[in-house]
Order: structure tokens, then C-alpha cells, then sequence
């Protein structure tokens, strides 16, 4: 079937474009789009085992799935409140597949991660097989869209992970298949099926809300629901999120994941994001499918679109269940655009293609493969030419982090670790070269607070005695030192994924993403470290004692920084959910600056460099 024919509602006959459903097919038709089906799903699953591996940003599920598991709450280190993990979804399936099963949470991750993805492909593509052989009568489909993403490194990359790709790509799936039944099925648990998993599109990453809400929309416009039908549909879209977001704001007393507050989710840098899909689309000519893909579904919608009523006019004039198929091709797209758009005005992401991946799948689902016809099969061979040779030839033109500050994830680990598939957490510790191995003497001290500058060694200080945690550790890798730091210790995150200090520092200055916030280490002195301990070398005690002097100040005013301290380490009671929660949306909107100086001056209203606070002989700042 052609596109026209789904956006017009007949098919090239001029006959009625939806033929019964259970009418017979020849038995090599099925059988071939059966293989369609399945040959791409057996690729990513291959691809997928051959580089499976688990990124350090994988292993910081890894540590809250620990905590929740040994009873401490979902929390990235002990006596802070703070949500790492920005799927929610992800972060409670590997909770509860973790507890069945009594595996090692970084294997599981790995390995659940590639089932979620090669499902979801095998779905998504027997959807859009059901989309076309639903309304054709030449069902022979050859794979086309697909294509695009088969020859993809990244593909295969983001198949495992340890991260929220593999689920994203299956909720993805989920939806469109349920979408694509929509008009076909009449019962009602279709609808609520649809509503509750579109629901559930900001639990798996907070962007996948732009596409949950489209899909909402599109059965709204399918189904015209009564408006007590409306309340029920949204009653199950939202009362799961909503419940989780009333805990959210309760419990760590912001709106967002802090992954979000630290990355400036709402902060737009056009400029760096265009950079983001150049650093995807020239290594492997993107331009290359871009053309044949669109040629195709230009190609067939030229003719309506040259006859003297236009397709603007037919489709005023078709009939409901017409639109009811324009809608359900339409909507992907449009949510797929809408989520690329989103990457790019965010400014990307520092790990090579994985967000701008959940958009291109979404924009290709209604193409993932096509009808046979005298335009489709001669496309279809040209995209097969272009994806052998990418997929063996085509790859980012550098080594480790690139000139746009992006990464090549995982070649860049399984370079530094010599491990061809590093899926636990073991193969970071062990072998990463600039990892301390003083850390794991360090865990046995229950008196001091480990300090690893970037490339530097490691300093050793005194640990502030009121702190419960026996040690703490900062080091640049989150995901890695959270792995070799016991439960009950700190791991310090100066990039502000799971610290809150970090993540509400101001942001000044645009750099590589997600690494733009380096907290000053006099903040984590300030916090973690004695009062009377002697600080390492480069250490401005100035500057500690400043800090120190601000995170105290003041009587806990919303907003304050003391205030924002007090909501993630005060013990857990009915008063403090109710203070974090009405105090939420101010809280995740507030700032305060890097320099601890500044800071004093502005949060305490007071000069420290002129008070008793700070020693006397200061240098002049």
C-alpha cells in the first residue's frame, strides 16, 4: 500500500482501503513479512550481545537499586535524599528482576536492557507490518526505515548500556502497536491500555512525556471519547505519574530528577545541540537514507498533491476512518520531530547519538517497513548499499572525547579498561588506569574523607565526626566510585547528578554537557570534612570556612540554602514531606553561586571576608 493510500483512505484501485482482516494471504507473503519482522530484531539482538557492555552512567542505577535492596530507601548514598536515576521505571524494574532473580544488578542491567530493545524492535515492527497489511492489497513489505537504524553503531551501543535506551525503545514500541490497533478495535481495554503506558512516558524518561502526550492525543481524535469517558482515560494516564510526582516533591522535595536540575533541563543552547546532530549525522552520511526516505514518501504523495484538488482538499472531504489513519501515521512523526527538536534546544548530551536515538526511532516508526512497489524496492536496495557500508567502514572520526566535547562511550571504556564487554561493575574498579587503588584500603578507615582530584592521586583528610557515613569519596566517574564505596559511605558527585549541593549550583558558562557544573571542592570540605582537619594541598581554607559559614547561616527561609540542605538530610517524618513538598517548585528553581565567597554574601547577606568567620590574614580576592 502506498502512503497516499493510508493519508486518503483508498486504496490505488480507487476501492476502499481496508479490506477484512482475516481474509486469506498467500502463504509466502506471510511467511516473507514474518522475516521482515524478525531479521531486523535478530540484528540489533546480535549487534547488541557482541558490544554489550555497561556504562558508568549505568552503574549509578546500579548503587540506588543496592540501596533500595538493603533497605535504605531509593537514595544514592545514606542520609541523603537525592533521585539519581532518571528513568524512575527503569530504576524499580531492575529493583524488582534484582530481587527475584539474585543477580548482580550491572548484569541485569545489561542483559534486561538488550531484551527490552530487541523486543521492542520486534514489536514496533510487527505494528507497522499490521499498519499496512490492514489496509492493502499488496502486502508483500520490504524493510525501508529500519535500515536507517540497523546500520547505526550507536544502535548497538545503546542496546544494552545499563541505562533506560532498551526500555524506552519498548514503551516506544508499546505505544505505536496499541496506536495502530486503535481504529481496528473497538474495546475498550485498548483505549485504557494505551492511556495507562502513555501515562507512564515521563516514569521512563521526562522527556518522553512530548510523545506520551501525542499519543494521548491521538486517541483522543480517534476514539472522540464522552467526556465521562475523557475523565476515566486521564484518571488511568495519570494517576500512576501523578502519585509518583506527589512522593517526588515529598520526599526529595523537588519537581525534577536531579539529573534534570543539574543539566538545566529548561535552559535552551541551540548552538551546541545542532552540534550534537552534526557529531551523529556526518561520521555516517545520514544525508545518504535522509534522501532516499524522504524521495519515497515524497514520491507518493506527489501525485495527490498535483491534482487539482490537492491533498488539503481531500482530506476535508474523507471520511472518518480516514483520518482515523491519517492520524495514527501522523502522530509518530510529529512526536518524533518534537522530540529531536527538544535535544537539540536542550544542547544534546555529552555520550555520542543516545539522545537524539528515541526521536529517530519514533520518526520512523509509520516506515519501518513498506510496501513493495517500483519506487520501495529500488530505495529499499540503495538504503541496504549505504547500511552494509556503514555499519562496517562508517565511525566517529575520534578517539575518546570528541572537539564538541562528545564521547564515544563505550569505545572510549573498553579502551581505558582493556575489557572487551565490561558488564559489571568489577571490570571499572579493577582496571581503570586513573582510578586510586588506595580506595579500596581507604573503605576499611572508618576516620577519614578520600579526596581523588581529577588526575592527581588521592589526599586523605579527617571525616567531620557528626556525619554518619563511615567514609567519603569524590571522584569525576560517579557511576564507578559509587561502585567501589560501600552503602553506608559517601560517594561525592562534584558534577551534581546525585549530589543536590552541586546540582543547584548557578550555572555561568556553557561546556561539554552534563559536565558544566563542577562544584568547587571547598563546598565538599565544607560539608564532609572536620573542622579542625588539615586540608590537602590547593585546598583554599578561605574558601571552606566561606562555604562552611553558608551552608549554616540564616533561619531556613524557602529557598535558602540552609533550607535545601534541611530538605534532603533531615530525618523523615509527616512535617518535613509537607515543607518539602510546598516548597518543591521553588526549591528546584533555586540557584546559588559556585564561589562560596559569593555565595555568603548573597545567601547570609553578608560580607565573611570582612567578618570574624574568616581569618584575618587572607590574601586580597
Amino acid at each position: 500500500m502506498s502512503l497516499v493510500s493510508v493519508l486518503s483512505g483508498r486504496s490505488r484501485s480507487g476501492r476502499p482501503a481496508d479490506p477484512p482482516v482475516d481474509g486469506p494471504r498467500p502463504r509466502g507473503v506471510a511467511r516473507w513479512n514474518t522475516a521482515m519482522v524478525l531479521a531486523p530484531a535478530l540484528i540489533v539482538l546480535i549487534m547488541g550481545w557482541h558490544r554489550r557492555w555497561i556504562s558508568d552512567d549505568g552503574l549509578i542505577f546500579t548503587r540506588t537499586v543496592r540501596q533500595i535492596l538493603a533497605g535504605h530507601g531509593p537514595v544514592f548514598n545514606v542520609g541523603e535524599r537525592a533521585e539519581a536515576s532518571t528513568s524512575t521505571l527503569w530504576q524499580w524494574i531492575l529493583v524488582l528482576a534484582s530481587w527475584t532473580t539474585q543477580t548482580d544488578v550491572g548484569r541485569l542491567a545489561v542483559y534486561l536492557g538488550l531484551l527490552c530493545t530487541t523486543a521492542g524492535y520486534a514489536l514496533a515492527l510487527h505494528a507497522t507490518r499490521r499498519l499496512y497489511t490492514r489496509t492493502d492489497d499488496t502486502p508483500w513489505l520490504v524493510p525501508f526505515g529500519v535500515l536507517a537504524l540497523l546500520a547505526l553503531p550507536p544502535v548497538w551501543d545503546f542496546a544494552t548500556s545499563g541505562l533506560e535506551t532498551g526500555l524506552t525503545t519498548l514503551w516506544t514500541a508499546g505505544c505505536w502497536w496499541l496506536l495502530v490497533r486503535l481504529p481496528h478495535d473497538p474495546r475498550a481495554r485498548v483505549d485504557y491500555a494505551l492511556a495507562f503506558l502513555a501515562g507512564l512516558g515521563p516514569m521512563v524518561r521526562p522527556d518522553l512525556a512530548i510523545a506520551g502526550l501525542g499519543f494521548l492525543i491521538a486517541l483522543a481524535v480517534v476514539r472522540r471519547p464522552r467526556v465521562l469517558r475523557v475523565l476515566a482515560l486521564l484518571g488511568t494516564a495519570f494517576t500512576l505519574p501523578l502519585l509518583y510526582e506527589i512522593f517526588r516533591m515529598g520526599y526529595y522535595g523537588v519537581v525534577l530528577p536531579l539529573p534534570a536540575v543539574t543539566k538545566e533541563a529548561s535552559a535552551a543552547d541551540w548552538s551546541r545541540g545542532w552540534d550534537y546532530v552534526h557529531d551523529l549525522a556526518d561520521p555516517y552520511h545520514l544525508w545518504i537514507p535522509a534522501v532516499v526516505l524522504a524521495a519515497v514518501v515524497l514520491g507518493r504523495l506527489a501525485p495527490r498533491l498535483s491534482d487539482p484538488a490537492g491533498l488539503p482538499g481531500r482530506l476535508r472531504t474523507i471520511d472518518r476512518a480516514a483520518w482515523n489513519r491519517f492520524t495514527v501515521f501522523a502522530v509518530p512523526v510529529l512526536c518524533g520531530l518534537a522530540m529531536l527538536l527538544y535535544v537539540v534546544r536542550v544542547g544534546g548530551d555529552f555520550m555520542h547519538a543516545r539522545m537524539l536515538l528515541p526521536g529517530l526511532f519514533m520518526l520512523l516508526l509509520p516506515i519501518l517497513m513498506v510496501p513493495a512497489n517500483r519506487l520501495a524496492v529500488p530505495a529499499a536496495t540503495v538504503l541496504v548499499g549505504w547500511a552494509l557500508i556503514c555499519a562496517i567502514t562508517f565511525r566517529v572520526p575520534y578517539d575518546g572525547i570528541g572537539p564538541r566535547g562528545v564521547a564515544d562511550e563505550r569505545a572510549f571504556y573498553v579502551g581505558a579498561l582493556n575489557v572487551a564487554n565490561p558488564v559489571t561493575a568489577y571490570s571499572y574498579v579493577a582496571n581503570y588506569p586513573r582510578f586510586p587503588s588506595a580506595a579500596n584500603a581507604a573503605r576499611a578507615d572508618h576516620t577519614h574523607v578520600i579526596v581523588y582530584p581529577w588526575y592527581d592521586g588521592f589526599y586523605v583528610t579527617a571525616l567531620n565526626p557528626n556525619l554518619p557515613a563511615p567514609v567519603a569519596t569524590v571522584w569525576a566517574n560517579l557511576g564507578m566510585n559509587g561502585a567501589n564505596t560501600p552503602l553506608d559511605g559517601v560517594s561525592v558527585d562534584i558534577l551534581g547528578l546525585a549530589y543536590p549541593l552541586a546540582a543547584h549550583v548557578e550555572l555561568t558558562t556553557r561546556g561539554r554537557p552534563g559536565h558544566e557544573k563542577q562544584i568547587d571542592i571547598a563546598w565538599v570540605f565544607a560539608q564532609y570534612a572536620s573542622p579542625d582537619a588539615v586540608l590537602p594541598p590547593g585546598i583554599d581554607p578561605i574558601r571552606v570556612k566561606a562555604a562552611r559559614y553558608a551552608l549554616t547561616c540564616g533561619d531556613a527561609n524557602r529557598g535558602k540554602l540552609k533550607e535545601l540542605q534541611d530538605s534532603v538530610h533531615e530525618p523523615m517524618s509527616w512535617s518535613r514531606f509537607k515543607k518539602n513538598f510546598t516548597g518543591a517548585f521553588d526549591r528546584t528553581s533555586f540557584r546559588f553561586p559556585n564561589n562560596p565567597i559569593t555565595a555568603a554574601k548573597e545567601i547570609c547577606g553578608i560580607d565573611v571576608l570582612a567578618k570574624d568567620v574568616l581569618p584575618k590574614d587572607k590574601p586580597d580576592r
